[in-house]
């Protein structure tokens, strides 16, 4: 918790400075909650897929790209106390494929998560 809280200072600071585009700040932030409402096993890389897509596909304005990046980044750089740098490369990796437009359904069913984006749900 106090990892995120540290890294949602940052973004503030970053966003009042016009460094980050906010549509695209919020879409990262809304992926980050349904991701934790859902509350759904081997869905983690999902989100982070559809998180960036949107950022990037469902924003207008500059700077829609580099939020995304640098959000994800951050986001790296905390869990990356917490976690393997392959595991932190396998994230970037469904960031990437968000950020150009490539379809994030490849991280559901396919990769044993059971989240559904129609209904917002956890089930098989």
């Amino acid at each position: 918790m106090r990892t995120l809280s540290a890294l949602m200072l940052l973004l503030m600071f970053v966003h009042a400075s016009n460094g980050l585009n906010p549509c695209s700040s919020a879409k990262m932030w809304g992926a980050y909650n349904e991701m934790k409402a859902a509350n759904c096993r081997n869905c983690d890389r999902y989100f982070h897929c559809i998180g960036n897509y949107r950022a990037v596909y469902q924003c207008t304005g500059p700077l829609r790209r580099s939020t995304a990046s640098f959000i994800s980044n951050m986001r790296e750089w905390t869990d990356g106390f917490r976690d393997s740098g392959n595991n932190s490369a396998e994230d970037q990796k469904a960031n990437n494929h968000g950020r150009h437009g490539r379809d994030c359904g490849i991280y559901l069913r396919n990769v044993g998560c059971a989240y559904r984006p129609s209904n917002k749900k956890c089930h098989w």
